[in-house]
């Protein structure tokens, strides 16, 4: 028989807390006896009334704005006890059977190390959103005929190529789960650096000596909404940098396979940061000075980088808005504005 909790959820709000209460609902409505788990609500505002009533939950509430997700979720874990740590977003919810089922693929399967499922699309307002509007990576398609994907821990190798070229595994952070022992010592620090934490979590079950289980069923709600697209262009550039970081941890783990996939993902997010600036700047109508540097700068990244030399509009449309805005600014600067608005809408 266990003794204390089996599993900490970790649900964390930063600048958010319309949906908050939702996430702490589904985690609290869960079909396990609440002993059976702990909570842990990490948090960067402040609101008494809210933070009482979870305390009375039997929530732990964590005021904390770290602006570097993977140290403030390990602040927060770091306040739990359970073996076991999964994750809830605050705009996520859990299905009531979510810890139940995860449990019981821990106890079948003693010896995994990481844990993902598949998720449900909710909008903005808690409706379900129709399976056939969905996106790709969360329908996730093949484990409908994959089935659960189990790979022992000397059976791994093949896990790249299931998670990033047949599945959608590395998304989402609220459907994972892993050993506490993971994100301790080194590679806990190296967690403490990324700006990815699904794509660490992920990252942290491949290298570990633990196996790893890809579930097929739906246990988590993920909602989509405008609020939550996180392409900005401040995301691009911490995702080409937590890559980059994740790479040089892959190789310290002997790892190469995976190190050579984070560094093309992290070239890429480049790109499209650098890319995404300096059109940024045209529109905004920076010195002619600045954006000739920039203009350099790109179109010597995409030389040294001929994998990202697509003949397409979104990979060379900046060096010419670049280039053009030195010769006629106001009119580049104008359709700059009206393509990054044309953008956004979309």
């Amino acid at each position: 028989m266990a003794i204390g909790p089996e599993v900490a959820i970790i649900v964390g709000a930063y600048n958010r807390r319309r949906y908050l209460p939702l996430a702490v609902q589904s985690v609290l409505a869960q079909t396990i006896a609440r002993d059976r788990f702990e909570l842990v609500v990490v948090k960067n505002f402040r609101s008494i009334d809210e933070d009482q009533d979870l305390e009375d939950d039997g929530a732990i509430v964590l005021f904390d704005e770290e602006p570097r997700i993977g140290r403030w979720l390990r602040h927060a874990i770091e306040l739990s006890s359970a073996p076991w740590i999964t994750f809830c977003d605050d705009d996520d919810e859990f299905e009531p059977d979510r810890l139940e089922r995860l449990l019981g693929v821990f106890h079948d399967h003693p010896d995994v190390g990481f844990y993902r499922n598949r998720v449900r699309v909710i909008d903005a307002e808690d409706r379900a959103i129709p399976e056939k509007e969905w996106r790709t990576h969360e329908r996730d398609p093949a484990f409908d005929t994959l089935g659960p994907v189990y790979l022992p821990r000397d059976k791994k190798a093949d896990l790249l190529a299931i998670a990033t070229q047949r599945t959608h595994a590395t998304f989402g952070t609220s459907t994972m789960a892993l050993r506490r022992e993971l994100l301790e010592g080194d590679l806990g620090d190296a967690f403490e650096r990324t700006q990815l934490e699904d794509l660490y979590l992920f990252l942290t079950g491949a290298l570990s000596p633990w196996a790893v289980f890809l579930d097929d069923r739906r246990l988590t709600r993920y909602r989509y909404y405008a609020g939550n697209v996180t392409h900005t262009l401040r995301w691009l550039g911490h995702a080409a940098d937590s890559e980059r970081d994740m790479a040089k941890v892959a190789v310290e783990h002997g790892a190469p396979d995976f190190a050579r996939w984070l560094t093309a993902r992290s070239v890429n997010h480049e790109r499209l940061y650098e890319g995404g600036m300096l059109v940024e700047r045209v529109a905004s109508g920076a010195p002619r000075s600045e954006v000739a540097r920039r203009t350099a700068e790109y179109l010597r990244f995409l030389n040294e980088h001929p994998e990202e030399r697509a003949w397409d509009l979104d990979t060379w449309a900046a060096g010419v808005y670049g280039v053009s805005y030195l010769a006629a600014p106001g009119l580049t600067r104008r359709v700059a504005r009206a393509r990054i608005s044309a953008r956004a809408v979309t």
